[in-house]
């Protein structure tokens, strides 16, 4: 009887018997949302399908994106590769300082034109810490730095036109989080930053109280030429930004299960604005994933829609394991852990 009263039992008739429904809402609703064939398919490089299992692998604007995550870094190793579509290296940045002891990489994106740009924070001998966003020049080193400090930036998006944009926070002297910080920034790889804004003070602050999400994929941040896009599944909040107007607007979404139940472990933002995710079920057996569609209602509140054909049983033959991206108006994404993405259009009807 605890079964038939869970969240879960409603999770896994919904997902088994009623693909076309809303999945937070549970309003039946028409499918409108459906994902081709394939038509595209690349062996992913063998560290990349170790990756996979983490955050720090996406496909963005052409190019898988990795990068090693852990403090330390060298004046001679890379530490952040691509790979186009074919798998094969397509870049490598090494990135370093003179007189760092050590280098950290918080993020790195990529622009339409293949620019590569990197988030991170330095430490010298003496310890001082020194947080920046820098630009990769074609011989794989830094050729632009902009210091960020106090803002750590976490996240990083590129919409193309020599600016970046940085999801993350103000530290103090002691290292302490600033509360009050605004916590999107706009740089120019230049000039600088050009404007700060997300006030935290008029938003749900207990969800944007954990920086970087309490898992992997809680919090993510995309750019195309004219929007960004930042999800934060902590506070039910979707934010974007209307690069033309430089106007930040946030919905409320409905929440998704606790992270025990549901996460989000993957992120895509479209060439024409839509918004998809991956998501992990652990409520059921089998556990399950899928690909779901942001939508707004006539209230102005998100909820996932299931694309359909894309949600099945996890790692048992399901059509989707996780989202790596977005490549265009192409969805990539994995169906197991054996090393291949697959490429496939999405269809609105």
């Amino acid at each position: 009887m605890k079964l038939l009263k869970s969240a879960g039992f409603f999770l896994f008739v919904y997902w088994t018997l009623l693909p076309s429904q809303d999945l937070i809402a549970q309003q039946p609703q028409p499918s409108q949302h459906s994902l081709a064939v394939p038509h595209r398919q690349a062996g992913l490089p063998e560290p990349a399908s170790i990756w996979a299992r983490h955050w720090g692998l996406r496909w963005e604007k052409g190019y898988l994106i990795t990068y090693d995550e852990l403090p330390g870094g060298s004046p001679e190793k890379p530490t952040v590769v691509l790979y186009d579509r074919s798998g094969q290296v397509a870049r490598e940045a090494i990135v370093w300082f003179k007189d760092a002891r050590t280098v950290s990489i918080s993020d790195a994106t990529v622009s339409k034109a293949g620019e590569l740009v990197v988030s991170g924070g330095t430490e010298n001998e003496a310890g001082v810490i020194a947080n920046f966003i820098a630009s990769i020049g074609s011989d794989g080193r830094v050729s632009r730095v902009v210091r960020t400090t106090p803002f750590l930036p976490l996240h990083l998006c590129d919409p193309g036109d020599g600016t970046v944009w940085s999801y993350g926070v103000d530290r103090d002297a002691q290292g302490r989080r600033v509360e009050d910080s605004l916590m999107l920034r706009h740089y120019s790889l230049r000039d600088g930053q050009l404007t700060a804004m997300l006030d935290r003070s008029k938003l749900n602050s207990s969800g944007w109280s954990l920086v970087d999400g309490v898992y992997p994929g809680a919090i993510s941040l995309r750019c195309t030429s004219t929007k960004v896009a930042l999800l934060n599944v902590g506070s039910s909040e979707y934010g974007e930004v209307d690069i033309p107007t430089n106007t930040l607007r946030i919905r409320k979404l409905n929440p998704l299960p606790s992270p025990k139940e549901m996460r989000v472990t993957g992120f895509a933002l479209t060439e024409s604005g839509d918004v998809f995710v991956s998501l992990h079920d652990r409520t059921s057996q089998p556990v399950r994933s899928g690909i779901f569609k942001l939508t707004f209602d006539g209230t102005d509140v998100g909820s996932w829609i299931p694309v359909e054909n894309t949600v099945g049983p996890y790692l048992h033959g399901g059509p989707v394991e996780r989202l790596l991206g977005a490549d265009g108006d192409d969805l990539v994404y994995t169906r197991d852990l054996t090393g291949a993405a697959f490429w496939s259009q999405y269809k609105s009807r």
